[in-house]
């Protein structure tokens, strides 16, 4: 049997290939008529897959779209566990790489919008989200991840970065350590300004020094991040015990950079991570890490997207504060005749 595709449609009807594709995907900007008369020639010819009759009753497809500005952080981890929780839905998950890029991620956002998807998951890569916005045009629900948005008039799912700072100064508090060092690859996102906020005032209500190290560079390259700020450390000639690094990749970079200078974590110097990335449960790593629960956000986010499908528009923006939660491993130690 011959392979009948929207080209051979086009073809048999004298059509443009565009004009068929916006009529088996249900697009509105196509005469009804020419719709019906397209649809009745590709079910004779053969081409109704399962997905496009679906998506001509619903009017959308059964895929949720998540778009995120670097799948080399934690947000592409995310794809993992939002597949697992879609599966039980009898969803599938689209993902686009933005790259930190605004033109890239309105690449991926329309082509979500091209794809009928029944809702939106996006780590924007700026505050400002207006021409998502505008391009969805309440065609269907789009949460925002990551703590850019917090914006009380949209869906939001953000990590409580204070309350994990909290938790790993207390962590490395109990511990001993007050000689504290944090590492951070910029200072330009809303969540690395609010662990910086949090770190200085725990660290201040301790009655210690907040003693922080950011890479100027910020080239996206936690690891080489990690390393170059080690040395700053080193250079600075303090006596430091412990270091915080506001993300496992960063971590990571610091642990090696350690190693070179022939320092062992944790029996020279302690390190704790934020993110649970999955480089941080890697033997030779064993991160000690304020891991974000990412099977929570997944839950959230599909909860969110099916709850405002089932209202059909007449649901309002639903937040959610997740917090994170410590994860203890190999890579900290209490200081020798410390009490908690």
């Amino acid at each position: 049997m011959k392979h009948v595709t929207i080209k051979t449609i086009a073809k048999e009807m004298n059509l443009s290939v565009s004009a068929i594709s916006k009529a088996l995907n249900n697009y509105s900007d196509i005469n009804e008529s020419t719709k019906e008369a397209i649809v009745a020639k590709a079910l004779e010819l053969g081409y109704a897959p399962n997905m496009i009759a679906r998506n001509l009753v619903k009017n959308s497809s059964n895929s949720i779209g998540i778009v995120v500005r670097d799948s080399a952080t934690i947000y592409g981890e995310l794809l993992k566990p939002l597949s697992e929780v879609a599966l039980d839905r009898n969803l599938t998950i689209v993902m686009g790489d933005s790259n930190r890029s605004l033109e890239r991620e309105m690449s991926h956002v329309r082509a979500m919008i091209e794809s009928r998807v029944m809702g939106l998951v996006v780590v924007p890569v700026g505050k400002d989200v207006e021409e998502i916005e505008s391009a969805v045009a309440n065609r269907f629900p789009v949460v925002y991840l990551g703590g850019h948005v917090t914006d009380v008039n949209k869906n939001f799912v953000a990590i409580d970065s204070d309350d994990g700072v909290v938790q790993a100064v207390d962590y490395l508090y109990k511990l001993g350590h007050r000689n504290i060092a944090l590492v951070a690859d910029a200072k330009s996102t809303a969540s690395t300004k609010m662990k910086l906020l949090a770190f200085k005032r725990e660290m201040k209500k301790r009655g210690l020094e907040p003693n922080i190290f950011i890479d100027t560079l910020d080239d996206g390259n936690l690891n080489r991040a990690g390393r170059a700020q080690v040395e700053q450390i080193l250079s600075s000639g303090k006596p430091f015990t412990a270091i915080f690094a506001v993300k496992d990749m960063l971590a990571a970079g610091v642990m090696q950079a350690l190693k070179d200078n022939n320092l062992s974590v944790p029996e020279d110097i302690s390190v704790i991570g934020y993110d649970g990335a999955d480089v941080s449960s890697f033997p030779m790593i064993n991160l000690t890490t304020i891991a974000q629960p990412k099977a929570e956000i997944a839950k959230l986010i599909l909860d969110i997207i099916l709850s405002h499908q089932r209202a059909k528009g007449e649901k309002g923006p639903v937040h959610y504060f997740v917090k994170p939660n410590l994860i203890e491993r190999n890579s900290c130690k209490r200081i020798e005749g410390s009490m908690k």
